[in-house]
């Protein structure tokens, strides 16, 4: 199944069996069924649990945080994660206050969901990676999964279950993919998950055997990773394992940090702009805990200018194969 029907059928089944979900933004409604038609046929089958909103994005999460102090769980799109940033009042200085202010009384359960990232030339106001400013929110949780995981059943999990605001980010990249499991991991490569809700999906070049190399991402990027593994092995012979949490913020370092001990270097990559992001957040983590006292730790991430609609271009902006190899280099483990 490809992500983007995952991420369907997984609202249809909370509109199915909850009365307290409503599901709404911009152009969401046949047939148009939303930007990246996540909910192609939802208002159709739930005419008066699925609407279309103004263009206003402070009005689509202010209107969510008030259905949510009355008891219902509403689930939001944001049409293109850029978009975020015209919420955030309501975010920061209303709904993540709430729970503070009114002494635990009021709880404003919402659920945003984001299309984030770049590499379809969609230019600079449509193809950013906000992670690095969303997670230093507080109180704000920040998901983020890849195709190694299951999107449709934590999606369900932190609407239903989870308290607060939450971030569910789903990058354009994943959208067209089919998602990963044991059996359909490319040739090469073995993969596995954690058991805990919010999942850690791990990928190994050399059969979970331990790795001379870990790097730690999310999201869209598993996608760049798997093939990168890959060519590791091919061309430099280098043992690898990629750690994918599915829930960036709050981080579960013990999972995160799974087969760092053999490790000769650790890599954070990211699309957002690597100065001051979710990078430097993770490695600050990874020493604090003692998790990599004695091991070299690099970030890659984006350039900190503008994101190109030209693909040329837009692919010398956004970290890949290229900054990966330049940085292990750096580190000595290839030459």
């Amino acid at each position: 199944m490809k992500f983007v029907h995952r991420i369907n059928q997984a609202l249809d089944e909370l509109l199915a069996e909850n009365e307290e979900v409503i599901l709404f933004g911009e152009d969401l409604r046949d047939p148009y069924g939303g930007a990246f038609k996540v909910t192609k046929g939802l208002s159709t089958k739930y005419p008066e649990c699925v609407l279309s909103t103004p263009i206003s994005e402070a009005a689509i999460i202010g209107m969510a945080g008030g259905m949510a102090i009355e008891g219902l769980k509403p689930v939001v799109e944001i049409m293109f994660g850029d978009f975020i940033m015209l919420g955030a009042d309501q975010i920061l200085n209303h709904l993540l206050k709430y729970e503070w202010m009114y002494n635990d009384k009021v709880q404003a359960p919402v659920t945003i969901r984001l299309t984030m990232g770049g590499r379809r030339g969609y230019g600079p106001t449509h193809s950013q990676s906000l992670e690095n400013l969303l997670v230093s929110f507080p109180g704000l949780k920040v998901y983020s999964p890849s195709i190694y995981h299951d999107p449709g059943e934590q999606l369900k999990d932190i609407v239903l279950n989870e308290p607060g605001v939450k971030i569910f980010s789903e990058y354009k990249l994943n959208y067209g993919q089919t998602l990963r499991d044991h059996n359909s991991t490319p040739d090469g490569l073995t993969s596995r998950r954690s058991d805990e809700n919010s999942q850690t999906a791990y990928l190994s070049n050399c059969d979970f055997e331990p790795p001379e190399l870990l790097i730690i991402s999310h999201g869209g990027n598993a996608i760049i990773l798997e093939n990168f593994l890959e060519y590791l092995l091919m061309e430099y012979e280098l043992t690898a394992q990629v750690n994918l949490p599915s829930a960036i913020k709050p981080l579960n370092i013990e999972s995160l940090t799974e087969g760092i001990e053999s490790c000769k270097g650790v890599i954070i990559f990211e699309e957002s702009a690597r100065a001051f992001g979710w990078g430097a957040e993770v490695t600050s983590q990874l020493l604090e805990t003692g998790k990599a006292s004695d091991i070299e730790i690099a970030r890659v991430g984006a350039g900190e200018t503008a994101i190109p609609s030209s693909r040329i271009l837009e692919e010398k902006i956004l970290p890949g194969k290229n900054e990966l190899v330049r940085t292990i280099q750096l580190m000595g483990m290839i030459s």
